[in-house]
């Protein structure tokens, strides 16, 4: 393990952004981490990293992203090895995640975006995936939960609407139609841009 620290170098990897060209300035913040501040914003968040040198056997590189944020809020993207030497992540992915690491990379919150990439034995990351996939499953569950509970209620209302004409005096408020719609439609486009907007 401790020759396999010796061998890596930031030179290794590299990332391309899109309407950016290729991008391989990394610095080592420790033996076996790599960061990289980002030019980027929330409209080109489309990613590409790759290694331009082999691991050695057994190893690879796991992938985190980290938003500017008053505390470091790493989040872990996937990862690269000798038989996947590169990864794409698009913005659904890098704005979906519920699951953050504080403590990676040793470094305090900056100003700009992160990239980092943490190389370990691929059974570590094996083990990252896994609990990945779970909390993937955990949104995709909680989407369509959302999703469905926003359009019965849509449809619960709109069963009651009614014309001006229609509308009797009575002590009741009336909520517009229009207003619902609106605001249904707003909260869905959010929703699907990123599902934990409301945790902000």
């Amino acid at each position: 393990y401790n020759e396999y620290k010796s061998y890596l170098r930031c030179e290794m990897f590299g990332y391309i952004i899109a309407g950016q060209p290729v991008n391989t300035s990394f610095e080592r913040v420790s033996e076996t981490q790599f960061l990289s501040n980002l030019q980027i914003t929330a409209s080109h968040l489309n990613i590409v990293v790759f290694v331009t040198e082999p691991f050695p056997d057994g190893f690879g590189g796991a992938i985190y992203f980290n938003w500017p944020n008053p505390e470091p809020t790493w989040q872990y993207l996937g990862f690269i090895s000798n038989t996947k030497p590169s990864a794409i992540f698009k913005a659904s992915q890098i704005k979906a995640s519920t699951d953050t690491y504080n403590t990676m990379f040793g470094v305090s919150a900056g100003s700009q975006p992160q990239l980092g990439i943490s190389a370990m034995p691929l059974n570590e990351i094996e083990q990252l995936v896994a609990a990945n996939d779970n909390t993937q499953q955990t949104i995709s569950s909680n989407v369509l939960f959302v999703q469905t509970m926003l359009d019965n209620l849509y449809n619960y209302c709109s069963s009651f609407a009614i014309s001006q004409e229609q509308m009797a005096v009575t002590s009741e408020h009336f909520v517009p139609l229009s207003a619902i719609t609106k605001w249904y439609e707003k909260f869905k486009k959010r929703f699907q841009q990123n599902p934990n907007f409301w945790k902000s």
